[in-house]
């Protein structure tokens, strides 16, 4: 690999790590007021667990496109 790909990939994964650390330090949201349900509809569904993964999956994917994409135009 060559010193580009290098600064890439660590700029990309400097990137990834700062954004989740910066997504699991926000402060939780405020209790609801007494008497009220939990959530709106009441069969609540979190989203937000799965979404973390995606992003993720969907960085390893563009980056690894981004590689083969570079070794190719190389002709490595």
């Amino acid at each position: 690999m060559t010193k580009l790909q290098y600064q890439i990939l660590a700029s990309l994964v400097l990137l990834l790590i700062v954004g989740v650390a910066t997504l699991h330090a926000q402060p939780p949201p405020p209790p609801p007021p007494p008497g009220d349900p939990p959530c709106w509809p009441p069969p609540c569904i979190p989203v937000d667990g799965g979404i973390v993964f995606a992003v993720g999956a969907a960085a390893v994917f563009g980056g690894k496109k981004l590689y083969n994409s570079l070794k190719k135009d190389k002709g490595e």
